[in-house]
């Protein structure tokens, strides 16, 4: 008797052993993968670092991990490679994913929603004789072709009524070469560069041709793409992940101050602008204008990198 009450106890401990570890198993199962979000070390990505540091994608319910690439055309990649659920990108970049097969739409505007947030600005290098955008026919303008940057400076030359056809361009996509090349003023007279490049192009005395915030019209946004997939099969996890990225555009616009430190460590921010960089000002539950991207998708067909234009539903999930 006494060993079938042993051999009892011991078959009913064996399977609270098993249903333990099958209770393990079946959580873990559970546990929802995160959401990979791809980011460029700059500032328009402020909001989604602060996110993912102070927890608000946890806090709104969705699982979200940022992951950071040193260059435009690595993320790309990623995201053509299926590796994304979404990325911190422009719009140009946006057409080309699409054109390619990913099927993805912007979700929100990063920076640019007011044409003061996220400033070009087209320079002349210091020892240069070009001093106002009228000159820019005499010299030549370091660009990345078939990118935001070449679209920028076409519309720019549109609204200035510069002679589209008398202005030459330098291909030279990597950002930093082209601030030293202009800086240095040999081979590139003129270049287009964004913020705080810009900043420290002009406190190195490089001369201010261009500055896209004074313009008419608001050309440069960057923006949040998620893919169509997280969009139609997580449609709840998206109002989850909008909720927490406004969130921290709130606290960015509340406390600047606060949040100087994240950037200057997040944003490559040169350390000869470290003492006088100023946190970008981002605006919440925004998404590019259908002007702004008819005038895209317009370019973009001129260009031949697009056969015809998506339509303004095919692009942007409005907020």
């Amino acid at each position: 008797m006494k060993k079938i009450f042993m051999f009892c106890s011991l078959l009913v401990c064996s399977l609270l052993f098993l249903l333990s570890g099958c209770g393990n198993t079946q959580t873990a199962a559970d546990t929802p993968k995160p959401y990979k979000i791809g980011v460029l070390r700059i500032d328009d990505s402020l909001p989604l670092y602060l996110a993912e540091k102070e927890q608000l994608f946890k806090k709104a319910g969705v699982p979200v991990k940022i992951i950071e690439f040193n260059s435009a055309i690595d993320q790309r990649k990623a995201m053509e490679a299926g590796e994304l659920d979404g990325m911190m990108t422009d719009m140009i970049v946006t057409g080309l994913l699409k054109k390619g097969g990913n099927d993805v739409r912007i979700v929100a505007t990063a920076l640019g929603a007011d044409k003061t947030e996220g400033r070009f600005l087209v320079v002349s290098a210091p020892n240069s004789s070009l001093k106002t955008a009228r000159d820019l026919p005499k010299g030549n303008v370091a660009i990345a072709k078939n990118t935001m940057m070449e679209y920028l400076l076409e519309q720019y030359e549109t609204e200035l009524h510069l002679p589209k056809n008398r202005i030459k361009t330098i291909q030279l996509p990597n950002l930093s070469l082209r601030l030293n090349a202009v800086l240095a003023g040999k081979d590139v007279q003129a270049a287009i560069l964004p913020d705080p490049l810009a900043a420290f192009a002009v406190r190195q005395g490089a001369h201010i041709l261009i500055d896209d915030t004074k313009l008419k019209e608001n050309y440069s946004q960057s923006v949040i793409i998620l893919t169509q997939t997280m969009i139609t099969n997580h449609r709840q996890d998206v109002t989850k992940f909008l909720t927490a990225y406004n969130t921290a555009i709130a606290h960015i616009n509340q406390n600047p101050a606060a949040y100087r430190n994240l950037a200057l460590q997040k944003a490559n921010i040169p350390k000869s602008l470290a003492a006088s960089y100023k946190v970008p000002a981002f605006t919440e539950k925004s998404v590019p204008a259908k002007e702004n991207v008819q005038r895209v998708m317009n370019w973009m067909v001129s260009k031949h990198l697009l056969e015809k234009p998506y339509t303004y539903d095919e692009f942007v999930l409005p907020q």
